[in-house]
């Protein structure tokens, strides 16, 4: 039986060179789209919470950038390519660890490493149709598909360097179309009572706060940089806080655009059934011209979110197979350095993907295209589940500021930490209640699965392998230098650490 360090010391022990900065790590915080999640997540918020979606976001902005910060004390102690997964085993337990990386994998792959491509392609479909070319969802999910894992393979500079570049592109035509509405004062004027609930309930505004938590979910894909980053642990806390915030501002700003844009009564319709509902909102106040430039944005930021999923989940299938807790295959590196194996599992994925959002007939239940709804399907699963991983480092948190603070520091700490527990607990209570009816529920459902599945997993690996579970995300402190928690007794943050 092969141990740990045998699996370690053979193909892949490390990720490239230690040449990634903070602006790389703000590039690769860019998994949370900004402009593809206004443009096609934000209709789902208002499905649920109407004229008071931007006071769900808010909320979930709030919720986000504390998460943010109880994720950078993590950040500013730990540096591997597992980022979630070492998070976790040092900072609760190498069993939460393990357990929290299969569920993070998982969601990862259900969201931004296979469903994500569903959108791509519908995106890409839609755009096209502006310019009268009239192509199949599924060829550009395809070649998305491609490009995504050709340039993780290629290497990670190169493939933050394209997330950059889209985002840099696609920002400008939202700010015009958001400036605009504001300015001619949208349908029935400019008004706070979008961050009121007397157009709807604070139940549906808690609904709304699951989609809105989507809204900033790959944000913490920055971690996943940190084992190849120059100065981890700066540049990585910097881009999760950093994006966050000015992320939230973003959305902040376009959700109450789109709301006095449709109006009270449109943002609960029109808003939600629109399979573009920027591009319907920029043909009203600006022109086709806008409209045509909004979609062509959306999908372009789509690919960049693409891009930055496919690079964390690649790294975090090479963390765990370089622990010996994944198959072998997946610790195999290409000659760029970057994780081959771990390529080849979002490839399959996004080719599962693409083929199911191709023959499932859930949407005509729901009288939405069934591409739509298998993305919508997706998309719920991968937040299910990466949310709990969000609670689980909400939690483990408390460890760290307990023990590293004092008075008003450590207060001020623990309710930040609280808030990060609570946000995703308040998604979970506005998405089941009530309990969706079907197709709805199916994302819970597949997500309960997973969950047993990664148990099952962890269960085994126990029984077979124990000193892996127990050697779990060494890397992280091997790299850096950094003792584990368990070592508290004699753990003191070193200097620039305290956040």
């Amino acid at each position: 039986m092969s141990t740990v360090n045998e699996v370690v010391a053979g193909e892949s022990g490390h990720l490239g060179e230690r040449r990634l900065t903070t602006i790389h790590a703000v590039g690769q915080s860019l998994a949370i789209g900004p402009m593809f999640s206004a443009g096609l997540l934000t209709g789902l918020i208002a499905s649920v919470a109407g004229f008071s979606t931007p006071l769900s976001v808010l909320l979930g902005t709030i919720g986000a950038v504390c998460l943010g910060y109880v994720i950078s004390l993590f950040a500013r102690r730990y540096a591997g390519a597992g980022a979630m997964y070492e998070y976790l085993v040092h900072g609760a337990h190498p069993m939460a660890g393990v357990f929290g990386a299969g569920i993070y994998g998982l969601g990862i792959l259900f969201l931004g490493g296979g469903g994500v491509f569903i959108a791509n392609g519908f995106l890409a479909q839609t755009f096209l149709a502006d310019i009268h070319v009239n192509v199949t969802w599924w060829i550009p999910s395809i070649v998305i598909l491609a490009i995504a894992v050709g340039l993780n393979h290629r290497g990670v500079r190169v493939a933050i360097q394209g997330v950059l570049a889209l985002a840099g592109i696609s920002m400008i035509p939202f700010l015009i179309l958001a400036v605009t509405i504001i300015a001619k004062g949208g349908a029935n004027g400019n008004t706070l009572a979008v961050f009121g609930t007397g157009h709807s309930s604070w139940g549906s505004v808690f609904h709304g706060i699951l989609f809105a938590v989507t809204l900033f979910i790959g944000f913490e894909a920055a971690a996943s940089i940190g084992e190849e980053a120059r100065e981890p642990h700066k540049a990585i806390p910097t881009a999760l806080i950093g994006s966050v915030a000015l992320a939230g501002v973003f959305f902040l700003l376009v959700t109450y655009a789109g709301a006095v844009g449709f109006g009270v009564k449109q943002s609960a319709t029109a808003w939600a059934a629109d399979p573009s509902p920027m591009g319907a909102l920029a043909q009203t106040y600006d022109g086709h011209w806008l409209s045509v430039l909004i979609d062509l944005v959306v999908m372009l930021d789509s690919i960049s979110v693409a891009l930055a999923f496919t690079v964390a989940g690649s790294r975090v299938f090479f963390a765990l197979g370089r622990d010996g807790l994944l198959p072998k295959f997946t610790t195999r590196l290409s000659r760029h350095e970057t994780p081959l194996g771990g390529n080849l599992v979002i490839l399959a994925a996004g080719t599962i993907a693409i083929i199911l959002g191709g023959v499932t007939t859930l949407g005509n239940l729901v009288k939405l295209p069934n591409n739509i709804e298998a993305f919508q399907v997706s998309a719920g699963v991968g937040s299910f589940l990466i949310e709990a991983v969000y609670a689980m480092l909400a939690v483990a948190a408390f460890r760290i500021i307990w023990r590293d603070w004092s008075g008003g520091a450590r207060l001020w700490r623990l309710v930040v930490a609280i808030v990060g527990v609570a946000t995703p607990v308040l998604a979970y209570y506005g998405s089941l209640n009530p309990f969706p009816p079907y197709p709805g529920d199916l994302s819970l459902i597949i997500a309960g699965a997973c969950a047993v599945l990664v148990g099952v997993w962890l269960a085994y690996m126990r029984a077979r392998h124990p000193e892996r579970v127990a050697a779990a995300a060494q890397h992280a402190l091997e790299h850096h230098g950094v003792p584990p928690l368990d070592e508290s007794a004699t753990f003191k943050p070193q200097p620039g650490l305290q956040a």
